[in-house]
């Protein structure tokens, strides 16, 4: 029997889950890789409250972390905690801003979400 292992996290916007994939087509996408740039698109444009799913394909675990999450000051918008090899992390959807995040465990991965109340705006870029 499959099962889906989500793990709720931070007020309710994001989700980790391992196993089968969840068919819930967001709007953005992004996949964790194992080399530069990291994150794929590296900088991804959504609009505000459309979710975004960031796929981890690589037989690593990786994290998706809001850079402010170091910071006591700044609210951390998001922690995916880690996500297992064929895993996913998806965020339900944050106001207009930008938000810069990293993994936790590998520093040097790094990428950028542009949240913009623009309609027009594509979702990747």
């Amino acid at each position: 029997m499959n099962r889906v292992r989500i793990v709720a996290i931070i007020l309710g916007i994001g989700s980790v889950a391992s196993g089968p994939a969840l068919d819930l087509s967001p709007a953005t996408q992004i996949l964790m890789e194992n080399g530069s740039p990291y994150y794929v698109p590296a900088t991804a444009t959504t609009t505000s409250g459309t979710p975004v799913r960031w796929d981890n394909p690589t037989p690593t675990h990786h994290t998706v972390t809001h850079n402010d999450c170091a910071r006591d000051a700044q609210p951390c918008l998001f922690d995916s905690g880690t996500v297992a090899p064929g895993g996913h992390f998806i965020v339900s959807g944050l106001p207009a801003g930008r938000y810069p995040y990293h993994c936790g465990i590998h520093p040097i991965m790094r990428g950028q979400l542009v949240v913009t109340d623009d309609l027009s705006t594509p979702s990747q870029l």
